[in-house]
């Protein structure tokens, strides 16, 4: 098969094929609470109490007391969305809420898991998509989805408001972004037009809704404590592609069937929204461009799709290099660059309060030896000295700063 190509930048008229929404990335409508067959009453059960069995140490137990379903009887997208984040949820549990983490997933987690990721696209495994763009409900009708104080999760691992608020923050960003999207698009539009008046527009639109984003980011002190969300929440967002399982985790299908798997954990490198921001300013990522494309095997296949068309499509950077000319257009380019530089510099900040000071500081919440083990400072292979790897399996603030000295080189010289 010939590989897929594009000659234009996408519209805002194709955004259903790509799974976008007036909600940007996030779905039109709040994702679904309930799956309505009672067929998957097994699996909204331990959904509903699952903080409580992690607690007890009986989630494991309850677990393997599940009947093997099939995904068949999923009526629609949202369904297929909802079993994905109750699976992938239920097999962080299991290999995580232990005294050490099981490296086996039993076939009731593994076929279903699977199928879903098969269907949507994805990697089998707890990522961005699930427990972020898929575990949110509205407080009440009509809400602005802008303000996390309108949001809640409906799925966490430690019953917290802490976990809660550290999930919905990134959903109230997505959805401030959404409007980024059709301004952006209309950029490369107005490329084509050579109507630089709706370039800087846009560009100075993006620079404006960074900032608040950003700001958006800086809101996650507000509820979740560093503390929490380091010992208690953080475990439980762990790959599988760390020192603690050495061969992965075998994904057994039953009857003999199965296979080692290792990936990633959740991390907001999986996030479409942040690549979208590179591919339209045409940031390139050399030294870390692996990691990034491979984090979009994690994203929803329709997203992924977006993200490689954007950066096969956008001509945004060549039209304001061939333009230097245009002071409005170039600072406007420049401020846009800088405003997303800025935002990387409050993720670094966050990470430093949120993973490196509270990995300085013993673990009082734990209630059992090796809960923490995925948290903890590991060494990496190719340094002498130890290093906090992130979720997401780079070293933490190593790749950060990289990530934000590649997108500061983005920026057009005079």
């Amino acid at each position: 098969m010939s590989p897929h190509k594009i000659d234009l930048p996408p519209s805002a008229a194709a955004f259903g094929s790509y799974g976008i929404s007036h909600n940007g990335f996030l779905p039109a409508e709040s994702p679904c609470q309930c799956l309505s067959d009672i067929y998957y009453k097994p699996w909204e059960d331990i959904a509903d109490c699952l903080p409580e069995l992690i607690a007890t140490l009986q989630a494991r137990a309850h677990i393997d007391k599940l009947p093997t379903l099939a995904t068949t009887s999923l009526l629609d997208e949202s369904e297929w969305q909802r079993a994905f984040l109750l699976l992938s949820a239920f097999a962080q549990v299991y290999i995580w809420a232990g005294q050490k983490p099981i490296e086996r997933l039993p076939p009731a987690i593994s076929i279903p898991l699977l199928a879903a990721a098969s269907h949507l696209e994805l990697q089998p495994v707890a990522s961005y998509a699930a427990l972020n763009l898929w575990n949110w409900a509205p407080c009440s009708e009509g809400v602005d989805l802008t303000q996390p104080g309108n949001l809640r999760a409906l799925i966490t691992f430690t019953g917290t408001e802490d976990e809660s608020w550290f999930f919905i923050v990134s959903n109230a960003m997505e959805a401030r972004a959404a409007p980024v999207i059709t301004a952006m698009l209309a950029a490369l539009k107005a490329i084509d037009d050579e109507d630089s008046e709706v370039v800087i527009e846009s560009l100075s639109f993006l620079s404006q809704s960074l900032l608040e984003i950003a700001s958006l980011l800086e809101r996650m002190d507000e509820r979740c404590d560093p503390q929490v969300f380091y010992h208690r929440i953080r475990p439980f967002l762990a790959g599988s592609l760390n020192d603690h399982l050495p061969k992965g985790v075998f994904y057994d299908e039953g009857n003999g069937n199965g296979a080692w798997r290792k990936y990633r954990g959740g991390s907001n490198g999986q996030s479409s929204l942040i690549q979208f921001f590179d591919a339209i300013l045409g940031v390139v990522h050399e030294k870390t461009i692996v990691f990034h494309e491979e984090m979009r095997t994690y994203m929803p296949g329709p997203h992924a799709k977006f993200i490689r068309d954007m950066i096969a499509t956008s001509q945004l950077r060549r039209y304001v290099e061939a333009n230097r000319e245009n002071t409005q257009l170039f600072e406007a380019y420049n401020d846009a660059v800088a405003s997303l530089s800025a935002f990387r510099d409050k993720h670094i900040q966050l990470v430093t309060r949120y993973i490196i000071v509270p990995s300085r500081t013993p673990n009082s919440f734990a209630k059992m030896k090796d809960v923490d083990l995925a948290a903890k400072l590991t060494r990496t292979t190719n340094n002498a000295k130890q290093e906090l790897i992130g979720t997401g399996g780079t070293t933490l603030v190593p790749f950060l700063q990289q990530s934000r000295d590649e997108t500061k080189a983005a920026a057009v010289a005079a």
